[in-house]
């Protein structure tokens, strides 16, 4: 492997991890969102909340990586991600 394809490897694969770490603070959010409501509101329910907030700042990370692509790139990704590779 040259590299080149070593790089776009990791690139490749850190750009996975991203997508991975957002779907699942989608699907949280989306939890959190049917707790909340529900009420009345249950401990259950704050310690959901409390660890989105907790997870917030790698999260955004990842957002702001995935964001700062090109829309090429970001389809390019999201296929692989998809397991359409191309």
């Amino acid at each position: 492997m040259t590299m080149a394809r070593a790089e776009d490897a990791v690139t490749t694969s850190c750009g996975l991890a991203d997508l991975e770490l957002l779907a699942g603070a989608r699907q949280r959010a989306e939890q959190l969102v049917g707790l909340l409501a529900t009420l009345p509101f249950t401990e259950y329910t704050l310690r959901v909340a409390r660890e989105y907030v907790d997870e917030s700042g790698p999260i955004r990370e990842a957002f702001d990586r995935f964001a700062s692509l090109d829309a090429v790139e970001q389809q390019r990704r999201l296929r692989v991600w998809r397991g359409g590779a191309s």
